[in-house]
């Protein structure tokens, strides 16, 4: 173990060089909206024999029946919300000086069972309004909806598909709610000028089900990771899968901001810190907290690829002022240490 600003270990130079050739293609990733040239290329061969990131955990089998998920804290830090993976449950929990606990349903959605599907975001606005992202049983498609006494439609999205769903929920400053949507695995579908998937778009909390979102950028694959940084930009830690290569970056600016990991983690959840100037990301594959810093103190684009710790993680990450609330192996939410700790913490290295 030592520290690192770029991971450039024996094991992964050969990776990083594919990861630089994939960059060229990384480039026509996500035209901002509403250019149409084509997106989501197949990334180079060499991207799909990636190795898996430094001291990954190999999942407990069998894992946690329904796992906390898309963890979430209320702006004034009080509160998690998270939802139970795979599922339509929301629950909510006070946040104390311990570990939250189970907490409290909050709803309870007509979602499509499996790890794929369910709730796939929660977000909660600054005047308290609720929201969560989730795909719907009935007719498979993406929803948003304002969680209360119903759970009122925000806005129908497109059909969710089997893979890479994304789902990812942010709310946003000026009141929009942000959600990054998978590409299905249809790269092809993805790249129509029309099409919905593998975007960011905004939707108005009150606007009718069928309201047109406005589109901010395309091209990516499984941006279930999504967060919202320094003066609202937003972060992407795509997962990807198959022979397309992770990224993290901005969800506005993704041809500038975005870099390539040389391994791979499967990033499903990500929160900001020390202002935007941090981003900790939860690896479903890894079982870790990886790090990338941001240059220009939170105001400029990813400066590392991901820096993986010896902290653990599974399902879901938050950060609360400086607590970092994870969900682990077990599926529980519990303090994987303080930011300042993990930004200082030393890097994994793959070996030898």
């Amino acid at each position: 173990m030592r520290p690192g600003r770029g991971l450039p270990t024996r094991r992964t130079r050969a990776a990083l060089a594919a990861s630089a050739v994939a960059a060229a293609a990384a480039a026509v990733l996500a035209a901002t909206e509403p250019a149409p040239a084509p997106v989501s290329p197949p990334a180079p061969r060499a991207v799909d024999d990636l190795p898996d990131a430094p001291g990954t955990v190999k999942a407990p089998s069998p894992g946690p029946r329904a796992p906390a998920f898309a963890l979430t804290v209320t702006p004034d830090a009080r509160s998690l919300l998270w939802a139970e993976r795979g599922t339509g449950v929301v629950r909510r929990a006070v946040l104390g000086a311990g570990a939250p606990g189970a907490g409290v349903v909050l709803a309870r959605l007509d979602a499509r069972p499996g790890a794929e599907a369910g709730v796939r975001g929660v977000a909660v606005a600054r005047d308290g309004r609720t929201y969560a992202a989730y795909v719907r049983r009935t007719d498979g498609r993406l929803a948003v909806v304002e969680l209360g006494t119903s759970a009122r439609v925000v806005w129908l999205g497109p059909p969710a598909g089997r893979t890479r769903v994304g789902g990812g929920l942010v709310a946003l400053a000026g009141g929009r709610l942000a959600v990054a949507i998978g590409d299905g695995a249809r790269p092809a579908r993805a790249a129509q000028p029309r099409s919905l998937l593998g975007r960011v778009v905004t939707v108005s909390p009150d606007g009718p089900a069928d309201q047109e979102p406005r589109r901010r950028s395309r091209g990516w694959h499984d941006p279930t990771a999504f967060a919202a940084g320094r003066g609202g930009v937003l972060w992407v830690a795509d997962r990807a899968g198959g022979p397309d290569a992770e990224r993290t970056g901005h969800a506005d600016r993704p041809r500038a901001g975005v870099v390539l990991s040389p391994f791979r983690r499967a990033p499903v959840g990500l929160a900001t810190a020390d202002d935007g100037a941090t981003l900790f990301a939860c690896g479903l594959r890894s079982g870790r907290i990886d790090r990338t810093r941001v240059r220009a103190a939170g105001r400029g684009n990813a400066q590392t690829v991901p820096q993986v710790l010896a902290a653990r993680c599974r399902y879901g990450i938050a950060v609360a002022g400086e607590r970092v609330l994870v969900s682990g192996d077990d599926g529980r939410v519990a303090d994987a240490g303080r930011t300042s700790t993990l930004r200082r913490a030393a890097v994994l290295d793959d070996g030898p």
